[in-house]
């Protein structure tokens, strides 16, 4: 007797769990929050960026590294450390997106409308 590796409440219940988190994503990838970067160096705030606001690319040079501002966007373009992480971290596009580059001391947030809800405020 041959015995099928997947039954048909076996797909059923993959089918349902994928759409429970289709639903659960939904909204990160469609929110229309403004958007609102803080670039800080030392401790101190550098600059805060209307994010959604911004209408063409420009960068920001900093000691030790450069900050690429797009619209919707903000990353490391450059950095003098070794390993680059805080360049690898990429495009930073949702709200509670943080990157650091340590031995520059430059940290990027970047926040959003008071309805953003994440795992750790729900």
């Amino acid at each position: 007797m041959k015995r099928k590796l997947l039954g048909k409440a076996d797909l059923i219940i993959i089918v349902l769990l994928f759409a429970i988190a289709v639903v659960l994503l939904l909204p990160r990838f469609f929110s229309d929050d403004k958007l609102t970067a803080v670039i800080s160096q030392n401790g101190e705030t550098v600059k805060t960026i209307d994010l959604s606001a911004v209408t063409e690319s420009y960068e920001i040079k900093l000691d030790g590294a450069v900050i690429l501002v797009e619209k919707n966007a903000v990353s490391f373009k450059s950095a003098e450390c070794p390993d680059r992480l805080c360049v690898k971290c990429g495009r930073l596009t949702h709200a509670g997106d943080t990157a650091v580059c340590v031995p520059t001391r430059t940290v990027i947030t970047v926040s959003g409308s008071e309805k953003t809800v994440d795992v750790i405020s729900y």
